[in-house]
């Protein structure tokens, strides 16, 4: 296992169409970040943890606390938000710590952006972005769009200032599974089969985390059959003891031979 994310919330300060998250909000107590710490430092294979949402920047003191837990360690963390909270102070507060920072743009048209965000709050993303470019560096900063019908004629345009600025800027297919959005996917799109015997790059590969403490392969874990309950829970049980079990290995089996929609996301790809 190398690749660990983290969804830190489901909550949301964006009401996007592609997306129903922000109509949630969290229902457990929080995992405590020393216990996302202590999980990385006991996986001596991770050298990435991915911090998602929700928006995971409503709990920056979090976010900050687990940069803090591993800057000495070589695990990278890449942080994927919807900019709005990805200040001035908060740019200057990450710049020690290894991390690469993902914007969620899918437009460059102010006017259509308040359709994608439910919110009109393009200035203050670009002005966020614009200021990081200023404090990080351009390879600590990339762009990311979701395509779909709705957002097709715009890629081009944030391809475009993403090669203006030096960054890069990468593509994601959008699935409806899972986010219950408005959004319509791409007819032509399909999933991408790696081998007639590896459904999933994520397998062995990959581990999840959610706000709750409870540990899964992937997010999608649960619409696999038979693999529906967590791998186990951080609140009272470590890392080893979870991949230890009998039903950690039967997860990793039948994930591996999974083909479900979510293999066009970017967690899957093969290097």
């Amino acid at each position: 296992m190398n690749k660990i994310y983290y969804m830190n919330t489901i909550q949301c300060n964006q009401k996007c169409t592609k997306c129903s998250h922000w109509k949630y909000k969290d229902q457990a107590p929080r995992l405590a970040p020393s216990k996302v710490v202590d999980t990385l430092k006991s996986i001596p294979t991770a050298d990435e943890l991915c911090i998602v949402g929700g928006e995971p920047l409503l709990f920056k003191d979090e976010v900050l606390e687990i940069l803090e837990g591993i800057k000495n360690t070589n695990i990278r963390t890449v942080l994927i938000t919807n900019g709005v909270p990805f200040d001035k102070k908060f740019v200057h507060a990450t710049a020690q710590y290894n991390i690469h920072v993902v914007f969620s743009i899918d437009t460059m048209d102010p006017e259509f952006w308040k359709f994608v965000r439910g919110t009109n709050s393009y200035q203050k993303v670009i002005s966020n972005f614009e200021y990081a470019l200023g404090v990080l560096k351009a390879e600590q900063l990339s762009l990311q769009s979701v395509l779909s019908k709705e957002t097709e004629p715009h890629i081009a345009k944030v391809s475009e200032y993403a090669k203006e600025k030096g960054v890069f800027h990468s593509i994601q297919d959008y699935v409806t599974e899972g986010f219950e959005g408005s959004w319509t996917p791409l007819e032509e799109k399909l999933a991408f089969v790696p081998d007639n015997q590896q459904q999933c790059y994520a397998t062995r590969r990959n581990l999840s985390i959610v706000q709750n403490g409870d540990v899964y392969t992937c997010f999608q874990q649960s619409w696999i059959p038979e693999c529906h309950k967590p791998l186990g829970n951080l609140n009272h049980q470590g890392i080893d003891e979870i991949l230890s079990t009998e039903y950690f290995q039967h997860v990793q089996d039948k994930m591996k031979v999974c083909n479900l929609p979510c293999k066009v996301l970017k967690c899957n790809t093969k290097n």
